[in-house]
């Protein structure tokens, strides 16, 4: 969703619950650097219930522009990697002939569908996917619907900040975009991404043009408390959703039926890598963003240093070819 044309150096901000993370990138040479990375918190969690008051709005511009003045950041044009617990992601098949304004019009009666409100509340953005061995006639869309409201209240955080804001992203395509940018894979690889939240797992799947995203929320009885069975538990919560999901999906009979496993997000540990590498015979990786992309000035968050992971959408939006 490009709000206007961005120049050269961006700044990816990410904002899940009440950390504020800001990426600044650059690109030479058809090559991104990291310039510069930050770290802040802001005094409200984003979410939608905040989104319904506006009285919220100068307490998180204060806050992003407390990141921002700090950090020393030469650019001050914004990509914002939105939460996607803020937006529907949905996958639905077209007919492969239409293109343009017969697409956009099909690709909105189909959203038109399944929402309950009238669509001129939403912001619809699509992105057409054509799969290796898929008839010639069939395609599929990946649809994101984001309420209008949540980008009007973005927009005028940003209005009262020193930013301007160029484009609004969603997580799990940031995440996505690091990936993709950063290593190289089989043609037919299967590739798996765990977005490690506070309430939830995000799970994505990506594989010759394929596209699958589902959140999986945490058992009741199993709540997020840090203790000696913590990496354990969500290990095998892990393992247990990344079976389902290729069982259901027909992405093959087991695990080691995919190529890789990336896990980033917020508490990451190195055990819970290890007890999944462990369990399966294939590679579980933590995503570190500034290996592919170098961050060529000294970090002074440790963060950057002990969980990389943790800035991995604000890498993801900072890098957004707009």
């Amino acid at each position: 969703m490009n709000i206007q044309q961005a120049e050269e150096g961006l700044i990816g901000i990410s904002i899940r619950e009440n950390q504020v993370r800001m990426t600044e990138a650059v690109e030479e040479a058809g090559h991104f650097k990291i310039t510069r990375v930050s770290k802040g918190g802001s005094r409200i969690p984003f979410s939608f219930s905040v989104v319904e008051d506006r009285s919220n709005i100068p307490l998180l511009a204060q806050d992003i522009n407390r990141v921002y003045e700090t950090a020393g950041f030469s650019s001050n044009k914004a990509s914002l990697s939105l939460d996607s617990d803020l937006v529907l992601i949905k996958k639905i098949p077209v007919d492969a002939s239409l293109e343009g304004d017969e697409l956009r019009e099909h690709v909105r009666w189909e959203v038109s569908q399944f929402m309950i409100n009238p669509l001129d509340h939403f912001i619809v953005d699509y992105e057409e996917l054509r799969k290796n061995g898929q008839q010639p006639g069939e395609a599929d869309v990946v649809v994101v619907v984001v309420r209008k409201v949540v980008i009007d209240f973005i927009k005028e955080i940003f209005a009262s900040t020193d930013l301007h804001l160029r484009a609004v992203d969603v997580d799990v395509f940031s995440a996505q975009r690091v990936l993709k940018h950063s290593f190289q894979f089989p043609p037919d690889a299967r590739i798996a991404l765990v977005d490690l939240r506070k309430n939830n797992l995000q799970i994505s799947v990506l594989h010759d043009s394929y596209f699958l995203s589902q959140e999986i929320a945490y058992p009741a009885e199993d709540a997020m408390t840090i203790d000696s069975n913590w990496e354990e538990h969500i290990a095998r919560v892990i393992s247990k959703e990344l079976r389902r999901i290729i069982l259901d999906n027909k992405l093959g009979k087991s695990i080691e039926d995919l190529h890789k496993v990336f896990i980033y997000g917020d508490n990451v540990e190195n055990r819970m890598i290890e007890i999944l590498s462990k369990s399966h015979n294939i590679p579980f990786h933590r995503i570190n963003p500034f290996e592919k992309i170098p961050l060529i000035s000294a970090p002074t968050e440790p963060e950057v240093q002990e969980h990389p992971e943790s800035f991995v959408t604000s890498v993801g939006a900072a890098i957004r070819n707009l």
